[in-house]
């Protein structure tokens, strides 16, 4: 991973709450990512009232926006496919965001997942410009 790709996605959650991206693997339609969810993040508060869970509107959403940094002929959304919430994010948890794009259809699948789990799975389409 080139410093430019790593400051592109860093710079993604310049103005809100994101994991860490610990190293990132980007190719030309696919990019796997390395994220490590800390502690602290207020996405955690009141989710669950017993337990720090991070929504999967969160998940979503920070599949979307990673997506349309690396993809940029990604542009509006358009709908949400096949989203699967199977194992919940814990706080402190190291896991790979796996992208894979398809310009012909302009969509991005993601899939949350580590060595014990697979967290969530999903698509999600853009208008392309």
């Amino acid at each position: 991973m080139s410093n430019t790709q790593l400051d592109i996605l860093t710079a993604v959650f310049n103005d809100f709450e994101g994991p860490a991206i610990l190293q990132a693997n980007v190719m030309p339609e696919s990019a796997l990512l390395s994220l490590h969810i800390p502690t602290d993040l207020s996405w955690f508060d009141g989710h669950f009232p017993d337990a720090k869970v991070l929504p999967g509107v969160v998940q979503v959403d920070w599949a979307g926006k990673l997506g349309k940094a690396l993809f940029p002929a990604l542009t509006t959304f358009q709908q949400l496919g096949n989203i699967k919430f199977k194992t919940m994010i814990m706080p402190d948890t190291q896991l790979t965001l796996e992208l894979q794009y398809n310009e012909s259809k302009g969509s991005l699948k993601f899939q949350y997942f580590n060595a014990n789990n697979v967290f969530s799975t999903g698509s999600i389409k853009f208008t392309s410009s």
